[in-house]
C-alpha cells in the first residue's frame, strides 16, 4: 500500500463481503451494491485469465460512465493460489497479464474502478469468518482490511416482499385465533367474504415468520437457504387463504386453523424430506390452480380426524365421480392442472409405472419446482432418478403440448401442415379452379381407399371433398396421406395450370421457411435447410422433397436435457451445453425446461453449479427463470469402512464406493436422498410392469392378450428372487430397477 502511495497511484476500491454459507451474501450484494454498470465475474474451480481480462477490457471500453464496478463471485472450490497471484497483479502491480493469449489489462486512470468481492466460507475448518478470509485471500486481507463487511442473521435479516407480507398476515390471524371465520351475509343479502387486513411493517412480518419457524420447525437448520425453502413452501400453501374455497366458506368449522396446522407441518417436512426410508409423510393437502382443496393419502384411516372433518369424514377417492380411477393420478393431475385422461395417456406412452413411492416423489419434485429452488437427488445408481425427471418434464408441459393450435408454441407439424393444405390447396382452388379440383379428386381417390364416386350427374365428388376438408381440419391424416395430397396436386397443377403451380410452389417455400423460423422448438434437418436455401422457386420434384423432408425428418427439440458429468468435463463444455437451452427458454417463456446434471459430484466444476443453482447466473449472466435445475449425486461412502462393504448374510459386495467431491455447503441444502425401493414398492412396481406384458393370440396373430394371472405371479416371483440374489452378491448399485 505504501508503494502505491509513494508512486501516486490511486488505491483500489475494494468492498469485501463475507459470511457463512447460505447466509445471503449474494442477495446482499445484488440488492445493496449492484447497479446497471456492475458486471459479474464468477470464479469457480479454474481461473480463466483470458476470459477475465476480456471482460475487464470490454467493460472499460463499452461503459460511458466514469464509475465502473465489477463483482467477483468466488467459489469455495476456486484455485486460491492462482487467484491470489491474479489479485496481486491487478491490485498491487496495477496490471493483469495472460501469457497464453497475450492479453493485458491495466485500469484506466480516467475512470474509477470499484471491485466487490464475495468471499466463500466453509465451516469444515471451524474458523471465524475473518480468519477464513485471511487464510484464503491474504492479499485482499492486507490491502482492503478497512472495507470488510460480514453478513450475519442480525444485520441481514429475512427479506420481506409481498409473499412474506401475505404469510405474516395469516400467521398473525392464526396466532390471534381469528383464522376460523365465515363469510358473513347481512339481512339485505350482501355478502362479506373472509378478509384480514394485510401486514405491512417489515419487522412485524419478519417477527411472525421467525416465530413460526422457532415454534413449529425448531429442528430446521438455521440458514437463509432453509429459511427461504420453508417460506416458499409455506407461501404456496397460504395462497389457499386468498381463494374462494376459504374466503367464501360458510359451513366448514375450523377450516382455517386445521388447514394452517397441516400446511406448516407439510412445509417443514418438504424442506428437509428424505426418501431413504419408508417413513416419509404421506398425507398432504393438494390444491388446484384456483386453490380448491383435495387430499393426497395412502390410507384414509391414517388421516387425522381434524383433516377428515374438512372433507365431511368421507374419503374423497370413494366419490362416485372418481369411479375406478387411479387415486394417485387423480391427485397429481389435480396438483399439476392436467386432465386425468391426458396424464394417463402420457404415462402409458412413456411406459411409466406409477407406484406409491413414485407418486410422492413426483409430488415433491413439483412442489420444489414451484418454489423456484433447484433439486439435487442423492441416490444409488438405478433407483429411477433420470426416468422420473424425464417423465415429470412431459407432465410439466402437457397442457402446452396438447392445447389448441392458436397461440401455442408447440410446433404440431402435422396439424399445422394439414391446415395449410386445407386453406391454400383445397379451399384455394375450389372456387377459382374447379377443373383442377376435379382432376385432383380423381387422382387422390384411389389413395383414400374408402371412397368411391357414384354420382353420375355430379362431376365433382362432393362427398370425397367434404371428407378431405373434414379430415384436414381435424388433423386425421398421417404424414403419408399428406405427402400424397401434395404430390398429387402439384403434379396435376404443373401439367394443367402452370401459373397456379408456380404460385403454390412459392407459397410452400414460404410456409416451410417461416415455420422453421417461427417455432424455436423444431429442429429441421440439414437436408431440409439446404433444399430451402438453394431454391426459392423449387421445381415440382424439389418441392416434393421439401414437403416430405419437412414432414418426416423435422424433429422436436426436447424439454428435458441431461448431461452426464465426469472428472474431465470443463466449465466451457457446461457453458456450451447450457447456451442453446438458455436461448430456447428465452424464446419460449411459456414452456418449462428441465435440466438434469447426472453424477454432478464427480465433476470438479462444483462452483459453477452453485452459481447456476443458487444465484441463477452462468459466468455472471442471468439465466431464464423457466429453467428447472435438477441434479443427481452418488452417495459419498467411506471406502475404508469395512462394515459398508458387507452385504446381507455376509456376502462380499462387488463395489459400493464412489469417487466423488464434497458439495458446497449451499448446495447441500438442496439435497434430497432417494433410497433403494423397499420390498413392497419393488413388488408393486414389478407386478404393474408385468401386467403390461402381452402375448400374441394363437388364433389371431393381430390380437394381443395379457399374460394369465398365474404366469404374472410366477414371473413376478422369479424377478424378485433374481433381484434379491444380485443385491446380496453384487451389491445395491448393480440392481437396476
Amino acid at each position: 500500500m505504501t508503494l502505491l502511495r509513494n508512486n501516486n497511484l490511486p488505491l483500489p476500491q475494494i468492498q469485501i463481503i463475507c459470511g457463512k454459507a447460505g447466509i445471503g451474501k449474494t442477495h446482499r450484494i445484488k440488492t445493496a451494491y449492484n447497479d446497471h454498470n456492475t458486471s459479474c465475474v464468477s470464479i469457480n474451480d479454474k481461473l480463466n485469465l483470458s476470459s477475465l481480462i476480456s471482460t475487464l477490457l470490454s467493460l472499460e471500453s463499452k461503459t460511458s460512465s466514469n464509475q465502473l464496478s465489477i463483482y467477483f463471485n468466488i467459489s469455495i472450490h476456486a484455485n486460491f493460489k492462482q487467484l491470489n497471484h491474479a489479485f496481486f497483479s491487478l491490485f498491487v502491480c496495477n496490471s493483469l497479464n495472460d501469457l497464453t493469449s497475450g492479453l493485458t489489462f491495466s485500469p484506466s486512470k480516467e475512470k474509477s474502478w470499484k471491485f466487490i468481492v464475495e468471499v466463500p466460507y466453509t465451516d469444515k475448518y471451524n474458523t471465524t469468518i475473518k480468519t477464513n478470509f485471511d487464510r484464503i485471500l491474504p492479499i485482499l486481507s492486507i490491502i482492503s482490511s478497512n472495507n470488510f463487511e460480514e453478513v450475519t442473521d442480525e444485520n441481514y435479516k429475512l427479506f420481506i416482499g409481498d409473499e412474506e407480507k401475505l404469510m405474516a398476515t395469516f400467521l398473525k390471524a392464526y396466532e390471534d385465533q381469528t383464522i376460523d371465520q365465515f363469510l358473513i351475509q347481512d339481512p339485505f343479502g350482501n355478502e362479506k367474504p373472509v378478509h384480514f387486513d394485510p401486514l405491512t411493517d417489515h419487522n412485524e412480518c419478519r417477527s411472525y415468520i421467525y416465530n413460526c419457524i422457532e415454534k413449529y420447525a425448531p429442528e430446521l437448520p438455521r440458514n437463509k437457504i432453509f429459511e427461504l425453502s420453508f417460506t416458499k413452501f409455506l407461501y404456496r400453501r397460504f395462497r389457499f387463504f386468498t381463494g374462494f374455497h376459504f374466503c367464501l366458506n360458510m359451513t366448514t368449522e375450523r377450516l382455517g386453523s386445521t388447514a394452517m396446522k397441516q400446511m406448516i407441518y407439510e412445509a417443514k417436512h418438504l424442506t428437509q424430506i428424505s426418501f431413504l426410508s419408508s417413513d416419509y409423510p404421506r398425507i398432504y393437502l393438494v390444491y388446484d390452480p384456483a386453490f380448491s382443496l383435495h387430499i393426497l393419502h395412502n390410507s384414509w384411516d391414517a388421516v387425522p380426524l381434524t383433516l377428515q372433518a374438512l372433507f365431511r369424514y368421507h374419503d374423497p377417492q370413494k366419490r362416485p365421480e372418481y369411479g375406478d380411477k387411479n387415486y394417485f393420478i387423480t391427485c397429481l393431475s389435480w396438483l399439476m392442472d392436467i386432465p386425468y385422461t391426458l396424464f394417463e395417456r402420457i404415462m402409458i406412452e412413456a411406459n411409466f409405472i406409477l407406484t406409491e413411492n413414485f407418486t410422492y416423489k413426483l409430488f415433491h419434485v413439483h412442489e420444489r419446482k414451484l418454489t423456484k429452488l433447484a433439486l439435487i437427488i442423492e441416490g444409488e445408481t438405478g433407483v429411477g432418478k433420470t426416468f422420473l425427471l424425464k417423465f415429470y418434464s412431459l407432465l410439466l408441459n402437457a397442457n402446452v403440448a396438447n392445447s389448441k393450435l392458436e397461440d401455442n408454441p408447440a410446433p404440431k407439424i402435422l396439424e399445422r401442415t394439414s391446415r395449410w393444405l386445407l386453406t391454400h390447396i383445397i379451399r384455394g382452388i375450389r372456387e377459382n379452379q374447379p377443373n383442377l379440383l376435379n382432376l385432383f379428386l380423381q387422382e387422390i381417390q384411389p389413395v383414400l381407399l374408402s371412397f368411391e364416386h357414384t354420382g353420375e350427374d355430379d362431376p365433382t365428388n362432393h362427398r370425397l371433398l367434404s371428407e378431405i376438408e373434414k379430415s384436414l381440419l381435424s388433423s386425421d391424416y398421417k404424414h403419408d396421406i399428406l405427402q400424397s395430397i401434395w404430390a398429387t396436386f402439384i403434379g396435376i397443377a404443373h401439367e394443367n395450370a402452370n401459373d397456379v403451380a408456380k404460385k403454390i410452389l412459392v407459397e410452400l417455400h414460404e410456409f416451410v421457411t417461416s415455420f422453421v423460423s417461427e417455432y424455436p422448438l423444431i429442429q429441421p434437418s440439414t437436408q431440409l435447410l439446404n433444399l430451402l436455401e438453394k431454391s426459392f422457386l423449387p421445381t415440382v420434384e424439389t418441392s416434393i422433397r421439401i414437403f416430405n423432408e419437412f414432414l418426416t425428418q423435422t424433429s422436436i427439440k426436447p424439454l428435458f436435457y441431461r448431461l452426464l458429468l465426469h472428472p474431465g468435463i470443463t466449465e466451457e463444455q457446461i457453458k456450451d451445453f447450457m447456451f442453446p437451452i438458455s436461448k430456447l427458454a428465452e424464446q419460449i417463456p411459456k414452456i418449462e425446461l428441465v435440466v438434469f446434471f447426472d453424477e454432478v459430484n464427480t465433476s470438479s466444476c462444483l462452483g459453477l453449479f452453485k452459481e447456476m443453482f443458487m444465484d441463477g447466473t452462468l459466468h455472471g449472466t442471468n439465466l431464464p427463470k423457466n429453467i428447472f435445475f435438477t441434479a443427481a449425486i452418488n452417495p459419498s461412502i467411506n471406502p475404508n469402512d469395512g462394515s459398508q462393504k458387507q452385504a446381507k448374510d455376509g456376502f462380499q459386495v462387488h463395489r459400493l464406493d464412489y469417487i466423488v467431491h464434497e458439495l458446497p455447503q449451499s448446495l447441500n441444502s438442496l439435497k434430497v436422498s432417494y433410497g433403494i425401493l423397499d420390498p413392497n414398492t419393488l413388488k408393486d412396481y414389478v407386478k404393474q410392469k408385468i401386467a403390461k406384458f402381452t402375448v400374441t393370440s394363437t388364433g389371431d396373430s393381430t390380437k394381443k392378450l395379457p399374460l394369465i394371472k398365474y404366469v404374472q405371479e410366477k414371473f413376478t416371483q422369479c424377478i424378485l428372487e433374481a433381484h434379491r440374489f444380485c443385491e446380496q452378491r453384487l451389491g445395491i448399485p448393480f440392481c437396476v430397477y
